[in-house]
């Protein structure tokens, strides 16, 4: 449009141009013929006025018979052939008024100069074009004429080169001015329009839509994004307002909302909603502008907006979704430990304004891990998802549960009556939590300990909340799982103090206070016994006095990756001891090595192992391992492989605590083990015609079944041991052999024993 509008302003200014240099070249071409025609009669005359005068004594001569007649006639022919030399002239006739002269010369078409013949050429004399007549004058007396008729070819000739001149010249002048004229059209028309092109195109790409209101709040332009995104025609939009609203609810229009914003400030933004032809509704995002006038006036009269309207609908989408994400957990669609911790710092804040309590339930599953194994991670998850909806189906609507790990939850209690109420709600959620739940034909009977604080009874903030909350529930689980139980000063004591146990035993591996004693391992007969190796038992003493128990500094180790620092210094100096017996010549002796199931879960142990057996030199059963069943039941994958490579390197594996776990024949078959030891607990009430009897029987045929070998733990008397060997019992160990002793009275004892051992059964 703007080029079609360029071109055509220019085609009539060169229209005018040309009219102009046109009406130029006519009035010099009228001029120069003027002149030329002017000048042609003048040079006529001037050959006429020469003829009349060379010849007018001839006429006179002739009238008066003064001369010879011929030579008269002949004296003006040489005259007339002098003249009649140019090819300017076409004939002279000469003639006297008393009629005695008559002559004259003409050309011929050949431009042959011949005599005039009056009779044949007069007539075509007198048609001549060009003739101009010249008296001859004697005095006040006129004897004669001299008529000369001259040629316009070279006149016409002159004036058309004339005007080939003037045409030349009016276009190489006219070509100047309208290339000039472009030149200055396009920087002063066509580059601004083309830039209105440029910004109209870019306005016609945008995807947000834009349309131009005047002062009515009518619609007076739109670009085609408008129509894409309402679906309105321009014929349905254009001089009406914009179907643009502040709110969904209040139809009111946008530019009656922001008439005063734009009154003030000249522009407007925020979001809007939008309506479409069809009536739906979308939420959008309005830029409003006043539109300047060039002479920066503004009034009523030449007031414009101009309006970019975006559809955020799919922005919105999008921020939900991510804020979902950012808040919710993936997987039960409950609020995720970002939630928790952001609405447990506000709960709190607002209940140390108006002092009141609030109480945080911590919630943990109970043997999630082995449902986990057992049933595989998918049925894992449905479970989760089923106590997420359990949880939210039993809480108030003033409640809030969230999932912060993998099988933890919390709830936050905002309002309660006492602790009772609290308990009462958590055992109604253990409760809610151990209902059988289904999977593909599959049986789980899930279960949960809670810990609960209270704020500002235990915790003057949220992370002294959750701590104490967390401490808590540990203590429930202690408790024999699926209990509840309150945090308590004394609980806060007792982790103080096992902290304490912690960092003193890092000291102490530091400062060399630990040690190892050996309680002996011995092949049980019916005629004696015989010391085929011990079992190192970690102890801690510091200048000679114990500072804190096994059974108290093993399970706070067992909590945090401090027991396989413990473990691996138990290991290598178990080889290192193995290795000088041998040197002591002591005999092939065993040493076991208790170990945690967290460091047999540690990736670095078969590495480690391997790297003492080839430093010691340790010989393949030199060295045996004796791992929980808890410990292997986690991950049966797994733990097959790492129990099949310690195999491999020649460590023999025992089953330790045998009876107290799972103590299923299916995975028994299925691990790499070579011994079982029945647990003390067991061997402490026998003989006895009890159920633990027959228990520990079923034991040893099931072990002499799966070619395992048993070990009794805890023999204190003469009629356990007669009861072990009469059931074929192959190894034993406890304090009717010997209490676990250091490392030089285990040496003094073993030297002191007969060999074989021949205490009668």
């Amino acid at each position: 449009m703007i080029n079609r509008l360029t071109i055509r302003l220019f085609c009539i200014v060169s229209l005018i141009t040309l009219l102009v240099m046109s009406s130029f070249v006519a009035v010099r071409y009228v001029a120069n013929a003027e002149l030329m025609e002017s000048t042609s009669q003048e040079r006529g005359l001037a050959v006429a006025k020469r003829v009349a005068a060379s010849v007018k004594p001839t006429i006179w001569n002739i009238y008066n018979k003064s001369y010879n007649r011929t030579y008269t006639a002949e004296f003006a022919d040489a005259i007339l052939d002098a003249e009649m030399d140019s090819e300017f002239i076409q004939g002279i006739k000469v003639f006297g008024n008393f009629g005695h002269l008559y002559m004259g010369k003409i050309k011929r078409d050949n431009q042959q100069i011949e005599r005039f013949n009056a009779d044949n050429d007069e007539l075509n004399w007198k048609q001549q074009p060009n003739r101009i007549s010249y008296p001859v004058s004697l005095g006040a007396m006129t004897i004669g004429h001299v008529e000369v008729s001259y040629s316009d070819k070279e006149f016409a000739e002159t004036l058309r080169s004339s005007l080939w001149v003037d045409i030349t010249q009016v276009a190489i002048v006219s070509l100047l001015f309208v290339g000039s004229l472009y030149i200055v059209l396009r920087l002063a028309l066509v580059s601004p329009m083309q830039s209105l092109q440029v910004a109209q195109h870019a306005l016609d790409a945008l995807n947000e839509a834009v349309f131009v209101v005047n002062k009515d709040g009518h619609v007076i332009d739109i670009n085609p994004s408008y129509t894409t995104i309402t679906h309105y025609k321009e014929s349905e939009i254009l001089h009406r307002p914009p179907a643009i609203y502040a709110t969904d609810r209040a139809q009111l229009p946008i530019f009656q909302f922001a008439a005063d914003t734009l009154e003030k400030k000249k522009s407007w933004s925020g979001q809007v909603v939008g309506q479409r032809k069809d009536g739906t509704t979308f939420p959008g995002w309005l830029n409003i502008n006043i539109v300047e006038p060039v002479d920066g006036v503004l009034s009523d009269a030449n007031t414009t907006y101009v309006g970019v309207l975006t559809d955020i609908a799919e922005k919105q989408e999008a921020e939900q979704k991510l804020h979902h994400l950012a808040y919710f957990d993936t997987l039960t669609q409950i609020p995720n430990r970002y939630s928790f911790m952001l609405r447990l710092e506000a709960d709190i804040h607002l209940a140390s304004r108006q002092s009141s309590a609030l109480a945080l339930l911590f919630i943990d599953l109970d043997n999630f891990k082995w449902t986990n194994d057992s049933f595989g991670h998918e049925a894992g998850d449905l479970l989760l998802i089923e106590i997420a909806n359990r949880l939210k189906a039993r809480l108030r609507k003033s409640d809030t549960v969230y999932r912060i790990g993998g099988d933890e939850f919390t709830v936050i209690v905002s309002s309660y009556l006492d602790n009772d109420s609290l308990v009462q709600l958590a055992e109604d959620l253990v409760g809610t939590i151990g209902r059988t739940f289904y999977v593909d034909e599959h049986k789980i009977k899930p279960g949960a300990s809670i810990g609960i604080s209270t704020f500002p009874g235990d915790a003057a903030n949220a992370h002294e909340l959750i701590k104490r909350a967390d401490s808590a529930m540990f203590q429930a689980k202690e408790q024999g799982r699926g209990q509840v139980c309150f945090f308590s000063s004394h609980l806060e004591q007792q982790r103080q103090r096992d902290q304490m146990i912690i960092e003193g035993l890092k000291e102490a591996i530091q400062e060399d206070e630990l040690d190892l004693h050996y309680q002996p391992k011995v092949m049980l007969r019916p005629d004696g016994f015989e010391v085929i190796g011990a079992e190192a038992l970690l102890r801690w003493h510091r200048n000679g006095e114990v500072v804190s128990t096994p059974d108290r500094f093993i399970p706070i180790a067992e909590q945090s990756n401090l027991i396989c620092e413990l473990g691996y210094w138990v290991i290598n100096k178990s080889c290192q001891q193995i290795a000088e017996w041998k040197q002591q010549s002591l005999g092939p002796l065993t040493i076991a090595v208790n170990l945690s199931p967290r460091q047999f879960k540690d990736s670095q142990l078969c590495d480690y192992l391997d790297s003492c057996l080839q430093k010691y030199g340790i010989q393949p059963g030199e060295l045996e391992l004796e791992i929980t069943e808890s410990a292997v039941i986690e991950d049966m994958e797994g733990s097959i492989k790492t129990l099949t490579r310690l195999q491999s390197m020649g460590i023999s594996i025992a089953m330790d605590d045998f009876g107290t776990g799972y103590s299923s024949l299916g995975y028994l078959k299925q691990l790499p083990i070579e011994v079982l030891k029945i647990d003390r607990s067991f061997i402490s009430t026998i003989p006895n015609p009890d159920d633990n009897d027959a228990i520990v029987k079923a034991i040893f045929s099931m072990a002499s079944a799966l070619g395992l070998e048993v070990v009794a733990e805890g023999i204190e008397n003469q009629q356990q041991l007669e009861f072990l060997v009469a059931n074929n019992c192959q190894v034993g160990q406890g304090y009717y052999f010997s209490q676990p002793l250091p490392v030089k009275q285990f040496k003094r004892w073993l030297t002191a024993q007969a060999r074989p051992l021949l205490s009668k059964v």
